[in-house]
């Protein structure tokens, strides 16, 4: 309903209006077209080429940690079976103990030698006695017996292969608390392959992963997890938190989202040697200046775009729409009568012969309309001369025949006061020439015709008058009342044998002057009020002279529904005419019409 409702208020919009907001549609489709694809191809080719980048480090940096451990644990397998270990783990005498103690720690320093990565190297005794060589410090042992360690029944069923920890699972413990990958390994002898101690090789994850610890370099972030610990943590701790909820299996290889507000594209890649999780979170950020000049670009292209747009939409409005706009204001004067020609372009395009046109068509209104209005004065005036030619004769016939009837009865007298009576009645109604008289001389007409037709009828009716006085000064047609009266008389009163009443009404209501002739007589039916609004009817004998006066009041007043007939049957009838108050003031110019 609503859709329906815009559509129809757009259709309604004026021309110009309608190419406004086509154009000014188009240009933001256009401008939001362009973006989303420029967009999505940014993003798209930033995300590929990030992916493809990260993932190529990723891999690299994981078979260089790989590479690393492998020679640590390489050379861890050779440091197991040296005599410094072997002599230190299964000597029995006491007194050699500082010897052979002080030969396995020359042993371990030159060991450390070759493995630049290694922190502190510790073989330790099932007693919990140790000896080892560090860099800096030697790591604490939290424990007492090796055995006790979580670790150690998984050790030994490894059978001397080594172990990969964190921290060695709590069993060490070190200054700086932070992470060490500690390597521990199963000492077995080299004559009966019996237990004889533990090995432990303490790499520092920092160094191990130097590169993801430098601010700023190619990773915003970095991680490295295994199935139970987290080896490299993220230096930001909202990404760490994110992981605490989202460990590295529940998410794929290659993913984005959004934290703060930042957009992050995290890539995760598992080793097969070391079963590492390596986690890299890349910041779109880092990457958005690399694609500026893209950027430029696409906003140029869309700048030319919208200018070229707007080219049009001011080419359009200038040679279409500015022009038919003005056309069209000049196609509406001729509702106010202003005819003269439309000038709104000199050109002879589409819009040239449609000026030219409209101005042919005006040109021929203008003379029809002319030759028109002639037709219509010379009409008009021959139906009020014809139609008042014909009342005359009419009202005259029916006067001589109550003379007749007076002169024929030997009423001498009532015949000459009757003629004299006709006599005043003419030159009343004469009006000196006069089509047009006052309301109040219309009225006397009718007080003195009633008074000669009391003298053929007496004691048959009365006649009674209301009348507003300020409305008898109105102008009208003269003899309009008149013919209502005789056929109230003659058609409503005579006929029911009976002493009527005719009443004369005149007052002002809402802006008109009503003219209301009403008797109480025998009234008509409605076959016979058809007939008189009827004008092809045949039958006129009974309504001349109403529907003549009908008919001069329609032609006059120029209004279709200014009379009104109420009649039953044995009822009487009520003619009501409702003359517009400004009509009504009409002085004898109207009788040229």
């Amino acid at each position: 309903m609503y859709f329906q409702r815009m559509k129809q208020v757009f259709l309604n919009r004026s021309l110009t209006s309608k190419l406004k907001y086509i154009y000014t549609a188009l240009i933001f489709l256009c401008i939001s077209c362009n973006l989303l694809i420029l967009y999505g191809f940014f993003s798209r080719e930033m995300q590929k080429t990030l992916s493809t980048l990260t993932s190529q480090t990723v891999e690299t940096v994981s078979r260089n940690v790989d590479s690393s451990l492998s020679v640590i644990s390489k050379t861890s397998t050779y440091l197991l079976g040296t005599t410094e270990v072997q002599n230190y783990l299964q000597d029995m005498n006491h007194s050699d103990y500082a010897i052979l103690s002080r030969q396995l720690r020359n042993s371990l320093y030159l060991t450390m030698e070759s493995m630049p990565l290694a922190s502190s190297i510790i073989v330790m005794k099932p007693s919990g006695v140790y000896e080892g060589a560090a860099r800096y410090t030697m790591p604490s042992v939290e424990m007492a017996f090796p055995e006790n360690a979580p670790w150690y029944e998984e050790l030994c069923a490894k059978k001397g292969a080594p172990m990969l920890t964190i921290n060695a699972d709590g069993f060490l413990s070190f200054e700086d608390n932070k992470n060490y990958i500690t390597l521990i390994r199963l000492i077995n002898s080299t004559e009966d392959a019996t237990p004889l101690g533990c090995l432990f090789i303490n790499i520092s994850v920092d160094s191990l992963f130097s590169f993801a610890c430098e601010e700023g370099g190619n990773f915003t972030d970095f991680c490295v997890s295994s199935e139970n610990d987290i080896i490299l943590p993220f230096l930001n701790e909202e990404l760490n938190h994110w992981l605490e909820h989202t460990p590295p299996e529940s998410f794929p290889s290659e993913t984005t989202i959004n934290l703060n507000h930042n957009r992050y594209l995290l890539l995760k890649f598992r080793t097969s040697g070391m079963d590492w999780n390596y986690t890299a979170a890349v910041n779109y950020r880092l990457f958005t200046g690399q694609h500026r000049t893209f950027i430029l670009i696409s906003i140029i292209i869309l700048l030319i775009s919208f200018a070229f747009f707007l080219l049009i939409a001011l080419s359009t409005n200038r040679f279409v729409t500015a022009p038919l706009y003005r056309l069209m204001n000049a196609m509406k004067k001729p509702e106010t009568g202003d005819f003269n020609h439309a000038n709104v372009t000199p050109w002879h395009d589409e819009i040239g012969q449609l000026q030219n046109a409209y101005n042919d068509m005006v040109d021929k209104i203008q003379q029809l309309l002319e030759s028109k209005v002639s037709e219509q004065k010379r009409l008009r005036k021959a139906e009020l001369n014809v139609l008042q030619e014909q009342i005359k004769p009419h009202f005259l016939y029916n006067s001589l025949g109550a003379i007749s009837y007076l002169v024929t009865s030997h009423q001498n007298e009532k015949a000459y006061d009757l003629i004299i009576s006709l006599s005043e009645y003419y030159r009343e109604s004469l009006s000196k020439g006069s089509k047009i008289i006052p309301l109040s001389a219309e009225i006397n007409i009718v007080k003195n015709y009633l008074k000669l037709q009391k003298v053929r009828f007496p004691d048959i009716f009365n006649d009674t008058y209301e009348l507003q006085e300020d409305m008898l000064s109105c102008q009208i047609p003269r003899l309009i009342l008149q013919p209502l009266v005789e056929n109230s008389l003659y058609h409503g009163i005579i006929p029911t044998c009976d002493y009527g009443m005719i009443q004369i009404c005149v007052y002002s209501d809402d802006g008109k002057l009503i003219l209301r002739i009403s008797d109480n007589g025998v009234g008509m039916s409605q076959a016979v009020l058809e007939n008189i609004w009827n004008t092809d009817s045949g039958n006129v004998s009974q309504s001349f002279g109403l529907r003549g006066t009908i008919e001069r009041m329609q032609i006059f007043y120029e209004t279709p529904d200014i009379c009104k007939i109420d009649s039953r049957p044995d009822e009487g009838t009520v003619i009501t005419f409702s003359i517009p108050l400004s009509r009504c003031h009409i002085n004898s110019e109207a009788d040229n019409i």
